[in-house]
Formats: structure tokens, C-alpha cells, sequence
């Protein structure tokens, strides 16, 4: 397991380290205390739902507002065994999967070909490594372009449903990137 261990970290070294990849803005880091799971809607792409242990919250990524909240501990709204909960706020009628403290996961490939990889080689750490199309972190050759974003004991990781925003979550904050569609 060692020799693995050293083998990753070896695999990952060339990969730089940066808060913003091409094409992206790093837009808001929210505290959210006591997460547990988040979900982004599909009818409102924009539209983040987060659980935490003092209730649900609704974020607009797009301008980074609350826009809803509720105080309300867990209740029928949750079933973390389906991995689902009902919205409140402007999503109220839907039904939202999430992804956190219980499993779950969010979409790590966008429509743009882009993909978010989690590797911890520093175990509970975990590094999120964004790559552009056509590339991966984990083999040397196609690590070209690829970017260590964020570095974090993550609840969960992905895209939105549209791919026009990265979520990453811990037990007390949320890091949200907007897309600016310049991939130069």
C-alpha cells in the first residue's frame, strides 16, 4: 500500500495547482455549517439545495444569494436511504438527488467534455483535479491542462446538472465556479 501511495503522489506532482481552470471564475465559498448533502435542481440549473443538520437551503449560483431556507431537522422531505430530498423555496415541488455524507454523487463529466477527478493520496485529504477534454490525471501522458483546484475533506464533488457550474462541499462550506465559456 505504500509503494501505492508514493506511486499516486508521484502520478499527481506535475499536475499544477490553481483556484481557477481555463474557462471557469471561482464565484462564492459559502459557509454551511453541519452539511450533510447538497443537490443541484434540474428544471432550475442554477438552483443548489443544501442539507445540513439545522435544516435546507436553497442557493442561486448565479448570484450566490440564499434565496430559501428552512430550520426544520430532518423529516419526511429527507430520505437519505434513496439518496433524495424534497426542495423548498422555488424548488419545493421537486424532488432533488443528493450527494454527501450518505453517498451519492454528482456528475464528474460535463457536456463540454470537462471532467472533475477526486484522488487522495494524502488520505482523508482529497485534491479535485479539473481536466479540459480528452485529458486524465491518472495517466501521465493526458495530464496536459489538468488543474489541482481545491484541496479539502470533501462531503461531495461535481458538475450541475448543465455543467455550467463545480460544486465542491465539506461539513461546513460549499466552493462554487461559474463557467465563463473562454477556454483559451
Amino acid at each position: 500500500m505504500f509503494n501505492q501511495k508514493n506511486r499516486l503522489s508521484s502520478l499527481l506532482k506535475n499536475i499544477p495547482r490553481s483556484s481557477t481552470p481555463s474557462g471557469w471564475d471561482l464565484f462564492i465559498k459559502i459557509a454551511v455549517g453541519g452539511l450533510t448533502e447538497i443537490g443541484f435542481s434540474r428544471q432550475y440549473h442554477n438552483l443548489l439545495l443544501t442539507v445540513s443538520s439545522s435544516g435546507r437551503g436553497v442557493i442561486d449560483c448565479d448570484s450566490g444569494e440564499k434565496i430559501a431556507r428552512d430550520y426544520e431537522e430532518y423529516g419526511d422531505w429527507y430520505d437519505p436511504f434513496n439518496l433524495s430530498c424534497l426542495g423548498i423555496g422555488p424548488i419545493s415541488e421537486e424532488i432533488i438527488t443528493i450527494s454527501g455524507l450518505c453517498g451519492g454523487g454528482m456528475p464528474t463529466v460535463n457536456h463540454y467534455g470537462e471532467t472533475l477527478t477526486r484522488v487522495a493520496p494524502e488520505w482523508p485529504i482529497e485534491e479535485l483535479i479539473w481536466c479540459p477534454l480528452g485529458k486524465d490525471p491518472l495517466i501521465e501522458q493526458f495530464q496536459a491542462g489538468c488543474i489541482k483546484i481545491a484541496s479539502d475533506y470533501f462531503r461531495c464533488a461535481g458538475f450541475s446538472w448543465n455543467g455550467e457550474f463545480i460544486v465542491a462541499a465539506t461539513s461546513s462550506d460549499i466552493t462554487i465556479w461559474k463557467r465563463t465559456g473562454d477556454t483559451n
